[in-house]
């Protein structure tokens, strides 16, 4: 039965609407006769000639034709190209790589934020002297970054002071000194000092050293520095540590040194991890008091805080998207953070418990095996893509995640091997090594994990995204606080950022510095020669195809201990950083 207020609504607007009947045919018909005498006014003739038609018929098409004719124009520039690159004298192998299939099936992978740069299988294992180092720190490295566009690379310590390196040549640029030791260290003491011989060395002429960088009032930073982070344009870099509160540095130009902005702050521990999202400037920030912020660094302005974690956060690392991913140390977890969902995932490590293996098929007995190794910890992470990413764990435990499970695709426990040593009461014990740091290559399919064993092991997904192998070590004498992999941004071989026959020091941390009137004629190959195997443009020497062409980039912070602590120390190990380019065969 229906409501007698709706009744009598419907019979109101029968009423209103027979009463306006009259007038509204009156105004049809009136609008009708203008109509017709605007219409015989028209000219109806067609005009072939006219480009006006084609311009209305874009403007009449639906959005599904303008798509189809969108694609069609994409793909007959695919095939414009293809053709200029065989009559230019390209090979047939080039010619396949840049078909079309592979190029749209590369645009859908970037597109989406899956894996789509495959270098795995061409990279070589470094030469010795493609083992580039720097040294300039007292104390324990404690992180090392540059970006993709930066010509600078940035290394800290556990002192407090921030070096810039040219990657070019490796020369030192520019040190930021701790600022309660900010006065100590302008002092020129002794002139026979190994400090100051440096830097005599520094100021011969063409160096590009600035000095030590003058502090003003509150500039800097007063503890040690645990992350650094540089946008991919290479023109902001950011710090912090010990201290609570993230420096904001502007980059200048070839020849100026850095220069402190602002000082942001609101975090209530130590600062850990640091990182942009791709392209832009959004700042994430990690700390140990168990929060994620979000800054926005080109207007100096917070955006918001997340919480989640139980424990402090060790590492955090992001990508294009805006998503993070956070280790929560001691909470053995590992969250994602989808920022424009406002949610978060988590991801729980950890070994099975007795419960668990009774369930799964065993049984009450404790079998303990000297060589299981159970997960406390999980202290650095890194992502692959949108939707992988790496994690490593003081049980020397690297686990390879998807977003889609919450257990771990592969695991490898004890990635690293062991420390053996004998105990009076209990003899003969092995302890897995930690894993230190893990880097990813941004959405490719190769990633590198470090520790104390004297190795950065690099390691490749296989096409699946479902499990990982070894490729080949390098060798890196000390604790590895640091680990980043890039791809720099160059149309040209000769734009490469690092050129090793212009460094002193090639062959690692321990090798002697070369003769200064050798280290542009070292006897290695040229820059061109290193990019034989990359199809380049014969006329202007231009990169061409995807950024699988382009050999990545290595940094590696060594230290004689942990960044965070004094656990163990390697008294013999040198600190500093290497720089490897990973050359392509």
């Amino acid at each position: 039965m229906s409501d007698p207020f709706f009744q009598k609504k419907r019979k109101r607007g029968a009423e209103t609407r027979k009463r306006a009947a009259p007038a509204r045919r009156e105004h049809e018909e009136s609008d009708g006769e203008d109509a017709m005498g605007a219409f015989d006014d028209l000219d109806l003739t067609h005009r072939f000639d006219d480009a006006s038609d084609d311009e209305g018929a874009a403007v009449a098409e639906t959005p599904a034709e303008a798509k189809v004719r969108l694609a069609r124009l994409y793909l007959e520039g695919l095939r414009d190209k293809e053709e200029d690159a065989e009559l230019e004298g390209a090979d047939a192998a080039a010619a396949d790589r840049e078909n079309i299939a592979a190029r749209l099936q590369k645009d859908v992978q970037e597109a989406g934020g899956r894996v789509h740069v495959f270098v795995a299988q061409r990279l070589r294992a470094p030469a010795n002297e493609d083992i580039l180092a720097l040294r300039g720190h007292r104390l324990a490295v404690t992180v090392a970054r540059t970006s993709a566009r930066s010509p600078y690379l940035y290394s800290a310590d556990k002192q407090g002071r921030i070096v810039q390196w040219r990657l070019r040549d490796g020369c030192q640029v520019c040190v930021v000194p701790r600022r309660a030791a900010q006065a100590s260290e302008m002092h020129a003491a002794s002139r026979t000092s190994g400090a100051a011989r440096r830097r005599e060395r520094e100021r011969r002429p063409g160096s590009a050293f600035q000095g030590t960088l003058a502090l003003g009032e509150n500039e800097g930073h007063s503890a040690e520095v645990y992350a650094l982070a540089v946008s991919d344009d290479g023109a902001h870099l950011v710090s912090g540590g010990r201290d609570r509160r993230i420096g904001v540095w502007r980059v200048g130009e070839a020849g100026s040194p850095l220069r402190w902005v602002r000082a942001l702050t609101g975090h209530k521990d130590a600062i850990r991890g640091l990182a942009f999202r791709g392209e832009t400037l959004e700042l994430f920030s990690a700390s140990l008091d168990r929060t994620v912020k979000l800054f926005d660094v080109s207007q100096l302005s917070y955006i918001e805080t997340l919480f989640g974690h139980q424990e402090a956060i060790e590492d955090l690392s992001c990508l294009r998207a805006e998503r993070a991913v956070t280790a929560g140390g001691r909470e053995r977890t590992c969250r994602l953070w989808k920022i424009r969902e406002e949610s978060q995932l988590v991801f729980r490590g950890g070994t099975r418990s007795k419960v668990q293996a009774l369930l799964e098929g065993g049984d009450l007995i404790d079998t303990h095996d000297q060589n299981e190794v159970h997960e406390g910890s999980l202290d650095c992470v890194a992502m692959i893509d949108d939707h992988h990413f790496v994690s490593g764990s003081d049980a020397g435990t690297l686990s390879l995640w998807s977003i889609a499970k919450k257990k771990p695709l592969f695991s490898l426990p004890a990635a690293h091997g062991f420390d053996v040593h004998t105990s009076e009461t209990e003899g003969v014990q092995r302890r897995a090594r930690y894993i230190t740091s893990v880097a990813a290559l941004p959405y490719g399919d190769v990633f590198v994990s470090g520790s104390w064993d004297g190795e950065i092991r690099v390691w490749a997904l296989d096409a699946s995204l479902q499990r990982f192998a070894p490729l080949f070590t390098l060798p890196a004498h000390g604790v590895v606080n640091s680990l980043q992999l890039v791809t720099p941004s160059i149309e040209r071989a000769d734009d490469y950022p690092v050129h090793p026959g212009r460094w002193r020091r090639r062959g690692g941390l321990g090798a002697p510095l070369a003769a200064p009137d050798a280290a542009h004629t070292s006897g290695l190959p040229p820059m061109a020669d290193r990019f034989a195997a990359v199809q380049r443009d014969p006329a202007t020497g231009r990169v061409l195809g995807h950024k699988e062409c382009i050999p990545p980039l290595l940094i590696a912070g060594i230290g004689q201990e942990r960044k965070a602590d004094r656990y163990f120390t390697l008294p013999d190990a040198v600190p500093g950083t290497l720089v490897v380019p990973l050359w392509l065969s």
